[in-house]
């Protein structure tokens, strides 16, 4: 409880199953329960340090004890194979403070990303070995602690009852843990130097796991410019312990854990842990090969600093770099672990798995595990849409009173399961629905065949009127109502049809619909298409399915493919060094009018001789149809020496209102730096992402503050630099 500030209480709700296995003395003092659960934009973090460290006769730190992290003459030596453990040292408390007020002090630096972050869960854990005559002494010793931001009044903190977990290491001796809600403090303090003060804990010498103190907190942050989420924290207390030959461990087995359908990369996963009386000193030896060790769903988890034969070896790190932000700054903490480790790969951690198996084991060491974590990335959902048109005539012109069948279908081809899909069509005007001629022809989770007109719970499709406005709308996926789109898994798709009949003197009938997906956390994606249909067989567009480039040798290879081509006449190859003014490099035939695939080349010869801006260029192309009409493609872009970090990218829709959408395949994992600039060269917008190697989602949101206008969209990254011209309209 803090005293000085307004708590709120965090109600958990323990739906799950906890599975445990004790061998030779293990105790199960409270099996791991899941403490938080939520798909969200944003991560976990873990700060924390020791309360003790080892001091030498004269009354001075030992910093060769405390700091060394690697020893040849210990055990398999290397990172992590200390010879110097807290059995039988001198350990003493920390205070940094120098305030009467407390007897023991450290402090650890949380710090944040950039960006607007919300405090959604904050944990403060402390423990240590304490002599039994001080619990009796002051009952409630244990669960009394002190907590302060930067150079603030210390707060108190009492932790409840229930939350104080306790272990007798011997018959005059406790060891423990307690754990308190902290999470308005930390939402009203914010990023800075946490320091805690006044562990209870007893100072000294001695063997069987030496004296110990520390702490930490988990805290998790939401901030909508991070990737989506899914983070599942769970907490208790075990002892891990060998006294005989042989290792010895206990598996846990934890449920509710949400991994989304997509396959992850290492960095997708992060495990983040905590435990008590880890020993560096006591990891493997040629007699006791296994040391301490953690496995999750059977393999062995490492990095740098975390060896998988001695894991747990008093470090505080993140992915295999100790951490410094801390005061003191020890590389050994003689008693407390705090480590994160990327385990999105080779690790067994499986599209949509809901459950986890994590081993603790050891040979030789007694340790005491506490929190443990998930954070898994969630992709996004890319759920597009491709339309076409057929006159009852198959004339590809529009006659007087003709039927036209409209056929929308489309594939989630991002990585991320959609949420909510369903497909609107607004009815052009000089047209009238054919009543009855709704039908889904594929679709998964939905009545498929003819459907209804009537938004009943008949099928999940219906023929709407809104202001005047008439419409068809089919809610698609697994799950849907007829009020509610449903899930399409990456990879699954949709097919739907509906029938309008043309007006007595026939005129050009143009027509778009709009698929609309959802992430989990309900940020929205939409894709459109268009079919276009006249009298005298006006154009409809061309569906462009592929649009790339290569360099081979000194050429550039382009290559696009068209899925259908209605009274195309040709397709003119444009070239430009900045993205903004292209000019005309070649021409290429179309095949007028095509349902067939059709593949298309052009190689622009000898472009890899010319040196300029950055060795980048840009292609795009412009389509012309046999009435003179014409639209330009997406652009492509070409590094012409050297690798390239974004080898495509789309941007859409273009000119925009609101948000932005760039879908970039990247060659490889970087930081992009994404500028929005005005015409005179201002400044409007600057964001900088993470992409990953494949393909990546950017949106670029909350633009209406923009004036209406022509502006340079600049993506940059490590020695490349890529612009395009974007428009913004009312």
């Amino acid at each position: 409880m803090l005293t000085k500030f307004t708590t709120k209480a965090l109600i958990l709700s323990l739906l799950y199953a906890i599975q445990s296995m004790a061998l030779q003395g293990q105790a199960t003092i409270r099996a791991y329960q899941q403490i938080y659960s939520d798909n969200l934009k944003g991560g976990t973090t873990v700060i924390g340090n020791t309360g003790m460290h080892i001091l030498n006769t004269n009354s001075t730190v030992n910093l060769t004890q405390m700091n060394e992290i690697g020893n040849a003459a210990n055990g398999l030596g290397g990172v992590g194979f200390t010879q110097y453990g807290n059995d039988n040292s001198n350990m003493q408390f920390i205070d940094i403070d120098g305030l009467a007020e407390t007897y023991s002090s450290s402090s650890s630096d949380l710090s944040l990303p950039a960006g607007t972050n919300t405090i959604k869960f904050a944990r403060l854990y402390w423990g240590g070995r304490i002599n039994n005559t001080a619990i009796a002494a002051v009952p409630d010793t244990l669960r009394k602690i002190k907590i302060r931001k930067g150079n603030s009044v210390y707060s108190n903190i009492l932790s409840p009852v229930s939350s104080v977990d306790q272990f007798a290491v011997t018959a005059t001796e406790t060891i423990y843990q307690c754990y308190a809600d902290i999470t308005s403090y930390v939402q009203a303090a914010g990023v800075g130097t946490y320091s805690i003060g006044n562990i209870p804990a007893t100072p000294g010498a001695v063997s069987g796991g030496g004296k110990y103190a520390g702490w930490c907190i988990v805290i998790v942050y939401e901030n909508p410019a991070k990737p989506l989420n899914s983070i599942r924290l769970y907490d208790g207390y075990y002892q891990v312990y060998t006294s005989t030959s042989g290792p010895a461990s206990i598996s846990v087995t934890m449920n509710n854990l949400n991994v989304p359908n997509n396959t992850l990369l290492s960095e997708d996963a992060v495990v983040s842990a905590m435990a008590w009386e880890g020993d560096g000193n006591l990891g493997a030896t040629a007699t006791n090969p296994s040391g301490d060790f953690v496995k999750v769903n059977g393999n062995i988890i490492s990095n740098a600093v975390n060896q998988p034969v001695n894991y747990w070896n008093g470090s505080i790190s993140k992915n295999g770099v100790y951490v410094t932000t801390k005061n003191p700054s020890y590389n050994n903490q003689m008693g407390i672990d705090i480590d994160e480790v990327n385990v999105g790969t080779g690790y067994g951690i499986l599209p949509n798995a809901t459950s986890v198996t994590v081993e603790f084991g050891t040979e030789a060491d007694q340790y005491f595990p506490s929190f443990f974590g998930f954070t898994i990335r969630m992709k996004d959902p890319l759920v597009n849409l491709d339309k076409t048109v057929a006159d009852a005539s198959a004339s590809n012109t529009i006659e007087p009173n003709e039927v036209l069948t409209y056929t929308l279908s489309g594939t989630n081809q991002g990585a991320g399961m959609a949420y909510n899909v369903f497909v609107v069509d607004s009815l052009p005007g000089n047209t009238s629905y054919v009543p009855g001629s709704l039908e889904v022809i594929t679709a998964p989770g939905v009545v498929l065949g003819p459907q209804t007109d009537a938004n009943d719970a008949t099928d999940m499709s219906y023929k709407g009127i809104n202001n005047g406005k008439h419409f068809v709308k089919f809610f698609i996926g697994n799950n849907a109502t007829n009020n509610s789109g449903g899930q399409l898994e990456s990879g699954e798709g949709y097919t739907v049809k509906f029938k309008v009949k043309g007006m007595a003197i026939p005129a050009s009938v143009s027509n778009t619909a709009t698929a609309y997906s959802h992430t989990i956390v309900n940020d929205i994606f939409t894709d459109d298409g268009t079919a276009v249909i006249g009298p005298s067989g006006g154009p409809t567009p061309v569906k462009l399915t592929r649009f790339s480039v290569k360099l081979s040798g000194v050429n550039a290879d382009l290559l696009w493919v068209t899925d259908f081509e209605i009274n195309s006449d040709h397709y003119e190859i444009e070239r430009s060094w900045d993205a903004l003014s292209f000019e005309k490099v070649g021409e290429i035939k179309g095949k007028g009018n095509s349902t067939v695939k059709q593949t298309y080349n052009f190689a622009d010869i000898n472009i890899g001789a010319a040196q300029r801006n950055g060795n980048v260029v840009y292609y795009r192309l412009r389509i012309v149809d046999t009435d003179g009409k014409n639209s330009h493609s997406q652009v492509i872009a070409l590094r012409l020496n050297g690798t390239m970090a974004i080898s495509a990218y789309t941007i859409y829709p273009n000119p925009f209102m609101d948000d932005i959408k760039i879908m970039i395949t990247g060659a490889e994992a970087t930081m992009a730096d994404f500028r929005i600039i005005a015409i005179n060269g201002k400044e409007q917008l600057r964001r900088k992402i993470k992409l990953e190697n494949g393909d990546n989602i950017v949106v670029l949101r909350d633009l209406q503050q923009l004036a209406i206008g022509t502006y340079i969209l600049e993506i940059n990254t490590a020695g490349n630099k890529y612009s395009t011209k974007i428009v913004k309209k009312k």
